[in-house]
């Protein structure tokens, strides 16, 4: 008996960029990918997904794309659809959400770790002993982690009540969620109901791919899901899952 397909997120980071290559903090910029950037994220649709038995999602099962109003994050979703057929590509909707614009980065937009910093020492704004942490202390002029926690709860809200819909029909629905490095992170974490006032240690390159599910197939039980982008399909799974 085939188990009853449980809803995904599989969220993107974009592909690189100038900055992401650089380590610069980006935000509003609207700067689009490197030609490495563009063929890394062509390459990547093309695993992630087809109807090869080795593909993680199938196009008929791509219910919404969610994608950042930032020219690099919608640059990667086209990348990713690029080589679904049309009857499929054509039915998914792809939709812009300013709640997943990355992290308002403020004054610090364009600067790296490093000099952000050395900035606020200098300016007094931290003591010697103090290493700058955007969970806890927000960037000036940008946002805080209340900011970003009130914004991505608005935007889970809307994803459980799609997934509470294909769930009591039995139905798979693969949402496809495409962002920026920060603002990925924090929606791990307050998937699983963490607050953003401290480091969620977690890493995502640019081009990472990830995946939140169900446990259980209960939507009260949101997990992160470990094995992700490199689960080997099979026909049936155990009732842990």
């Amino acid at each position: 008996m085939t188990a009853q397909p449980c809803p995904r997120v599989i969220f993107v980071r974009h592909g690189q960029t100038e900055w992401s290559k650089s380590g610069q903090h980006t935000s509003v910029t609207d700067i689009d990918l490197t030609p490495f950037g563009v063929q890394q994220m062509k390459a990547t649709g093309r695993a992630l997904i087809g109807n090869n038995p080795l593909n993680m999602i199938r196009p008929q099962n791509i219910t919404n794309i969610f994608t950042s109003p930032r020219l690099r994050a919608k640059h990667t979703a086209e990348l990713l659809l690029e080589d679904i057929p049309k009857e499929f590509r054509d039915k998914i909707p792809v939709v812009v959400d300013e709640d997943l614009a990355e992290w308002n980065y403020g004054k610090y937009e364009g600067l790296k770790t490093a000099e952000i910093r050395q900035s606020r020492w200098d300016r007094g704004v931290d003591p010697p002993n103090h290493k700058w942490m955007i969970w806890s202390d927000g960037c000036e002029d940008g946002e805080n982690y209340q900011d970003v926690t009130k914004r991505l709860d608005k935007f889970i809200d809307r994803i459980l009540k799609i997934h509470g819909k294909y769930m009591k029909d039995g139905e798979p629905s693969d949402i496809i969620v495409i962002a920026h490095g920060h603002i990925l992170r924090c929606l791990v974490a307050r998937w699983v109901h963490r607050e953003l006032n401290s480091d969620p240690q977690l890493m995502l390159d640019a081009g990472g791919v990830g995946v939140l599910s169900y446990q259980h197939h209960n939507i009260e039980e949101p997990a992160i899901y470990l094995a992700g982008a490199f689960t080997v399909p099979v026909e049936e799974k155990g009732a842990d899952v």
